[in-house]
């Protein structure tokens, strides 16, 4: 694969993924047509090619390289396997009255008399 061809892939690729993290209906379009849904990236794989989508991979992080690997040696193994990483929510915390007055624009809260850090 040549540098062009691995830009152009990756490329692809993460705007397929960024669309199925975006996207309910495009998550389902993958579900039942990944082929189709991999030539509308202009991702085309011969008809022998089999095509598997891997999401939710346990606990291992997405590697690029992989997918790359996978899609250059798709002709000759008969298989390409998508990785379809899992969109990992942004933990929610609760914050203490005290801890969020420190997060407010980095001030510590015991500074609020005046304008920020004016008098030291």
């Amino acid at each position: 694969m040549t540098p062009v061809d691995r830009a152009v892939f990756v490329a692809a690729y993460s705007r397929l993924v960024a669309d199925v993290w975006a996207d309910p209906v495009k998550e389902q379009a993958l579900d039942r047509d990944p082929r189709g849904f991999l030539a509308g990236y202009g991702l085309r794989l011969p008809e022998q090619v089999q095509v598997r989508v891997v999401r939710d991979a346990g606990d291992t992080e997405p590697d690029l390289e992989v997918q790359v690997e996978s899609w250059e040696s798709a002709a000759s193994t008969g298989v390409f396997v998508l990785f379809v990483p899992s969109l990992q929510p942004v933990s929610e915390a609760e914050l203490a009255e005290d801890e969020l007055d420190s997060v407010v624009a980095g001030l510590d809260s015991s500074c609020a008399c005046c304008c920020p850090c004016c008098c030291t």
